[in-house]
């Protein structure tokens, strides 16, 4: 329905010509426009959390394209906090080639640490670098701490490990949605991979408790 709040971040589109034989083709966000196709479905998977307007427009068997396209807005809000997420979520790019990915917490309340344990594919990504952010980018930053890094990688078994705590914050706990760090990756073969997150990954408050967490958002990368 137009407007719709959607619980997932998988969203599918079914459509119909008022004649036989049209071919079609979309877009999100006023992006590229798809090929043209007889397809009059399409699914769109990963997406990030926000707003999207996604449009569809068709042509006929005499080559006449339509005026005007048929769209629906819609929002993705399938990430609910306390969680850990990445962002963005789903990216292509070609064999050898480095993408990036930020680490997030999302609708967090009263995080003084946090431990992002994540895993891939060695086969087809390596880490080439991990930015913890030490200053006004990471949300750890939001009370005026000082962020506390600690970072790891191993390619060999495909992992990655970020640590970080705040110090002297002003309250030492932080509040909302934001990015505390940045993974650079290279791509080495083409096919699909997730980066995910573990049960080893944790939130804790000032007083070094558990916060439960409700969501681990993957990411996923197609590599052509």
């Amino acid at each position: 329905a137009e407007g719709e709040k959607v619980d997932d971040h998988t969203v599918t589109f079914t459509w119909a010509g008022n004649q036989a034989e049209m071919t079609y083709t979309c877009c999100l966000n006023k992006g590229t426009l798809s090929d043209w196709s007889s397809d009059t479905a399409v699914t769109l998977a990963y997406m990030d959390e926000g707003h999207y307007c996604f449009e569809v427009k068709g042509r006929y068997a005499s080559g006449v394209v339509e005026d005007t396209a048929a769209f629906r807005n819609y929002t993705i809000d399938d990430i609910h906090g306390p969680a850990l997420g990445l962002s963005p979520r789903y990216q292509e790019v070609a064999s050898g080639d480095t993408f990036t990915v930020e680490v997030m917490l999302e609708e967090v309340a009263n995080v003084f640490a946090v431990k992002v344990a994540l895993e891939f594919d060695p086969a087809k990504l390596q880490v080439s670098q991990i930015e913890v952010y030490k200053d006004d980018h990471s949300l750890l930053e939001a009370n005026g701490g000082t962020v506390i890094p600690f970072s790891k990688y191993d390619n060999a078994a495909g992992s990655a490990t970020i640590e970080v705590a705040t110090a002297i914050g002003d309250p030492p706990g932080v509040d909302g949605t934001g990015a505390i760090a940045k993974i650079t990756f290279t791509t080495t073969s083409s096919g699909s991979s997730l980066v995910s997150f573990t049960q080893a990954s944790a939130l804790r408050d000032p007083e070094n408790a558990d916060i439960t967490l409700n969501d681990l958002a993957e990411a996923k990368v197609e590599v052509r």
